[in-house]
């Protein structure tokens, strides 16, 4: 990973200590040495734990893809004191899958942390490359939809009450403005830092970086020696989610400071709703929780098998 951010004038004071500043954050309107920097990030993440009610004696499942969003929120939990345990789902997607569990392993490793990995073919029964190659679309709604309910059904095998994703504030914005603009009211109801459980089979969901934008996660993995994996995911090309954070970031860019406004404006309003009912009816094929007689895994099963 090169530099992430650029130097400041030797001038420039640290709004914290006063020390020489290094960074520069426009929309916060601060400068910080690098020292200060991780105490302005771990600060950010415990204002995030505190809203999202976490006991520090709760044992926590990180969903870590490889990325620098998921292995930050993994080791800034572990610096805080959290007892965390990795959980990983390997796509099948050749290099991409390959590369991704070798940063999670060596990020691991380093940290004496322990992680599971699953793969997405034993589990499902197809890659996500099967997939994609069957129904010739866009694939990253069903990828998501895929991992949401598999991350569900280990946490729960692994015995995990609590699981941790890495989103951070330009994901969180992006997504309210695409549900905003597309009038999914059902999404945006749901759509929460912090989703309590709803089910047995559903474990609570939690976002610490929702606070942190993705310039800021790119400096805390820069000065914690972080190394993502870089390579991007082959099939994400065209994902519309992409439009929704370039726009955030032309306002950003004018404005400094407009994602928080945005998404903190929001969520202020919703203090103390949950965003989740619990309607749940159970899949005829699994058990599992469904809304409908079959679950989305399933029914997306059903469709790969009709069409082999």
């Amino acid at each position: 990973m090169g530099r992430t951010f650029t130097e400041l004038p030797a001038r420039s004071k640290c709004s914290r200590c006063r020390g020489r500043a290094r960074i520069g954050l426009p929309s916060h309107n601060a400068r910080f040495c690098p020292d200060c920097y991780l105490l302005f990030f771990s600060t950010a993440v415990q204002r995030a734990l505190k809203r999202l009610s976490v006991p520090r004696e709760e044992p926590l499942l990180v969903a870590v893809s490889g990325g620098k969003d998921s292995l930050t929120a993994w080791d800034i939990l572990n610096e805080l004191g959290y007892a965390t345990h990795g959980l990983h789902i390997n796509l099948g997607i050749g290099d991409f899958s390959e590369a991704s569990r070798e940063r999670v392993d060596a990020f691991a490793r380093a940290r004496g942390l322990s992680w599971s990995e699953y793969s997405l073919q034993r589990e499902f029964g197809y890659s996500l490359p099967e997939i994609n190659r069957r129904f010739q679309g866009k694939i990253c709604s069903v990828c998501g939809r895929l991992k949401r309910q598999h991350l569900n059904r280990l946490a729960v095998r692994e015995n995990y009450g609590n699981l941790v994703t890495g989103h951070n504030l330009d994901d969180e914005a992006g997504r309210l403005l695409g549900n905003l603009v597309g009038n999914r009211q059902e999404y945006v109801r749901k759509q929460s830092p912090y989703l309590p459980s709803p089910h047995p089979y559903i474990p609570a969901k939690l976002k610490p970086l929702y606070r942190l934008d993705i310039s800021e996660i790119r400096i805390y993995c820069e000065l914690r020696g972080i190394e993502p994996a870089e390579i991007k995911c082959p099939l994400s090309r065209g994902a519309t989610s992409h439009y929704f954070k370039e726009a955030l970031d032309m306002l950003e860019g004018r404005m400094p400071g407009t994602k928080r406004q945005f998404l903190f404006a929001y969520i202020n309003t919703r203090q103390g709703e949950t965003g989740q009912e619990a309607d749940f009816g159970e899949c005829c094929f699994c058990g599992h929780p469904a809304y409908a007689d079959v679950c989305g895994v399933c029914s997306l099963k059903g469709q790969m098998e009709a069409k082999n």
